[in-house]
């Protein structure tokens, strides 16, 4: 009976000391991530190797705690920023077996996903992606997945469906910041069709 007591009390401690140990180390990483990100000049190759470092040192030392899924995460960001794009959607598949997903950051992770998946030129996943994110009403995610879907047509050649797509975007987000600009593409788009 002691013994399981024990064994109880020293489980509790490691997730206590685990929590704040791992929450510290992640703090110290995410303010240079954000001072890289404000910072007027572009990080440099070092700079955000070191920083990548320093996620995936959390995220490989405290694995089942939110601040190294929440490393995953932003190493998967770091990785993106390099344009380590292979490395990246490494990064963000693997969080999609975490538990932060499983309670709510699900959406925010197939955004990542798709948007590397574009960056690769791998148009189709991506592009299933988007389509599922842009059907899901409570995607926060949903008016950039319509957009991107608009811009997977256009980079492949395909005006006449980037028309469409643009067009479906203006219905579903009238008041969108870049119709503006969404209004232009398809005038260009139909001229070019």
């Amino acid at each position: 009976m002691v013994a399981c007591l024990l064994a109880v009390l020293g489980y509790f401690a490691y997730q206590k000391y685990g929590n704040v140990a791992s929450h510290e180390q992640f703090e110290k990483a995410f303010e240079e991530y954000q001072a890289l990100e404000r910072a007027p000049q572009p990080a440099t190759e070092e700079q955000l190797d070191q920083l990548a470092a320093k996620f995936a040192a959390v995220a490989r030392d405290y694995p089942t705690f939110p601040a190294g899924e929440m490393a995953l995460l932003y190493e998967g960001h770091v990785l993106y920023n390099k344009k380590d794009f292979t490395g990246a959607l490494e990064r963000y598949t693997k969080m999609q077996g975490t538990s932060m997903v499983k309670t709510g950051l699900g959406p925010l992770v197939l955004y990542h996903i798709a948007m590397t998946r574009m960056a690769m030129n791998d148009y189709e996943p991506a592009a299933l992606i988007f389509d599922q994110l842009s059907k899901d009403t409570n995607s926060p995610y949903r008016r950039e997945a319509y957009a991107a879907i608009a811009r997977i047509y256009e980079s492949s050649g395909k005006n006449k469906e980037a028309v469409q797509a643009y067009r479906q975007y203006l219905k579903m987000f009238p008041e969108a910041p870049d119709a503006a600009f969404v209004k232009a593409r398809i005038a260009e788009l139909s001229v070019q069709s």
